[in-house]
């Protein structure tokens, strides 16, 4: 095991190099603000604000205060922003400056507990509203290591996650994109600041500017949920022309994730004879169709009806995907004793006592009883995907799971492991390196970048714009109460077979809920329905939308936004 300390670089060295190798690395001199595409949130045409602290828009024409509540909606080529009884055009984008230093602001969105503490740039993309943050590094990072680990995890594993998250944003940082990340796990998962995760912000603290480095660029630090007990070679999921992209990390064997309890794992228990009670009807179905050949060459029929297990002599994982040490398989091999049967149709309607292998309307299979075949055979079912379907242990859409098989007495257990690319940092691994073995977020880091020094960025947050406060003390007039729309009329008397009463609900009263013309999110809205309007429902559809109706007009909602009225 390579556990060589990571060389921590004074501050000093570290601006020199960046300084001397920014013409020949530009990729890697990037700006400490993250700017995050918000896309979990789902933003559809309006985007729900509160303010917290003081934002301002870009230009200064307006600004907002502590408590301030918002919606910015897509109408068209434009945004137009919602505040009481005031609607503003803002025109094809807009941006929400947070202001002052003394009193940091932020937003909640969306109705998200999660404070977004950044500068809001809005755009319109297919009629919606595109949310974009920019938000300074080790901001960002408070919103991303309570969800990728959380307060569950010890604190030095904590530190090692925050070092690898912080490295990999500002690796991706700077391009010509849009955007820097996603807040998905497509790139790391960041759900606005936490307020209940005070050993994450402690992570983030106290390793502040601490990210991997190799060669003077910033690494990769890719990282993933549970490798299943060994790492993955960046270059088998991510391929690239350059070696040194990956070159300080490797392919290791990691005790430490195999061992911890927390990390994904499924299983399938084969019986060594399973006879009539049988291997499963997948796993049956799979290894009768995948027996097709080897029946045909002895006359017999690859049905799974006629085919029967009587042993399971032994299961082996082989044919690994990659060069050794990588025990990635792609097939499974079982060495199986089986035995067959015949059977013929009889036509219960009929007086005619002769067999007919044509099945009548009528007819009922006569089943011959099983003969044993004397040979041993082998099948191989690939494991990705026939094998894992069968027996229900895909865990990753990488289809890179960690096959093993254990004999456990009268049976053989399956048994498969991965949840993530396997490459770079496990967390469950980290988790189980601190918690059981004290191990610090270094010797962490050692393990999985053995190849990776550590090194201070040279990042400085700017200052915060000011708002004149003397205006925002000028007293306003009292705003007279919006008054609440009219609800469509909803005629109940007869209603059409199968249709039902529900009611408008699940958004807020000040909201509105879109009645599309059909069934889908880019369809053409109708009319915007309110909070406790009644409806008519048709017929709800399998993926999630209810055909309504009123006195008035017809068309489609979101299902999940309805609530059956009480009888």
């Amino acid at each position: 095991m390579n556990k060589r300390p990571l060389r921590l670089f004074s501050l000093m060295l570290i601006i020199m190099l960046f300084a001397a190798l920014s013409g020949m690395h530009a990729h890697a001199q990037t700006q400490p603000v993250i700017r995050v595409w918000l896309k979990r949130l789902g933003v559809q045409d309006t985007l729900r604000i509160q303010v917290q602290g003081r934002y301002m828009l870009e230009d200064g024409s307006m600004t907002f205060s502590d408590g301030a509540e918002l919606s910015v909606s897509a109408r068209g080529e434009q945004l137009v922003l919602h505040t009481g009884q005031v609607a503003i055009t803002l025109g094809s984008e807009a941006v929400f400056i947070r202001c002052d230093d003394n009193m940091p602001g932020a937003l909640l969105l969306n109705g998200n507990s999660g404070l977004y503490e950044g500068d809001l740039h809005l755009t319109i993309k297919e009629g919606n509203v595109h949310p974009i943050l920019h938000i300074f590094i080790e901001d960002y990072l408070l919103g991303v290591v309570p969800y990728e680990m959380g307060d569950s995890f010890p604190l030095e594993a904590l530190k090692a996650q925050a070092i690898a998250a912080r490295t990999y944003a500002l690796r991706k940082s700077g391009n010509s994109d849009e955007y820097d990340v996603e807040d998905t796990t497509n790139d790391q998962a960041y759900k606005g600041r936490s307020s209940s995760s005070p050993l994450s912000e402690q992570a983030v603290k106290e390793t502040e500017g601490l990210c991997g480095a190799y060669k003077g660029k910033l690494a990769w630090c890719y990282y993933s949920a549970s490798n299943g007990g060994q790492t993955e070679l960046g270059q088998h999921v991510w391929p690239t022309d350059d070696p040194d992209d990956y070159a300080y990390m490797d392919m290791r064997d990691d005790p430490y994730d195999y061992e911890n309890d927390a990390s994904t794992v499924k299983r399938y228990t084969i019986p060594k004879k399973p006879g009539e009670k049988g291997v499963g009807p997948a796993l049956h179905n799979a290894l009768v169709a995948a027996l097709e050949d080897e029946l045909s060459s002895r006359g017999l029929v690859a049905d799974a009806q006629l085919v029967r297990f009587d042993q399971i002599l032994g299961i082996e994982a082989i044919t690994p995907k990659h060069n050794e040490p990588s025990r990635l398989m792609t097939q499974l091999k079982f060495d199986v004793r089986i035995s067959v049967r015949d059977y013929q149709f009889k036509d219960s309607g009929s007086s005619d006592t002769a067999p007919d292998l044509t099945p009548a309307p009528t007819a009922t299979p006569s089943f011959s009883k099983y003969k044993a075949i004397k040979d041993t055979l082998t099948v191989c079912l690939p494991i990705f995907p026939e094998a894992e379907k069968a027996m229900g242990l895909s865990i990753n859409v990488y289809q890179n799971e960690l096959l093993n098989v254990f004999d456990i007495g009268s049976s053989f257990m399956v048994e498969s492991r991965r949840f993530g690319h396997g490459v770079g940092m496990s967390q469950r691994g980290a988790q189980q390196m601190a918690e059981k073995y004290g191990f610090g977020y270094k010797d962490i880091l050692a393990f999985y970048y053995p190849g990776m020094d550590l090194m201070i960025y040279p990042a400085e947050r700017a200052p915060l714009p000011t708002i004149n406060m003397a205006i925002m003390a000028t007293p306003a007039p009292t705003p007279s109460p919006t008054p609440r729309p009219t609800l469509m009329p909803v005629s109940k008397e007869s209603l059409p077979k199968g249709a039902y009463i529900a009611v408008v609900s699940n958004i807020a009263a000040d909201s509105s809920l879109n009645l599309r013309e059909s069934p889908s999110l880019s369809a053409e809205v109708l009319r915007r329905l309110y909070k406790e309007q009644e409806l008519i429902v048709l017929k709800d559809t399998k993926d999630g939308w209810s055909h309504v109706k009123t006195d008035v007009i017809e068309g489609y909602v979101r299902s999940e936004y309805l609530q059956a009225a009480e009888n």
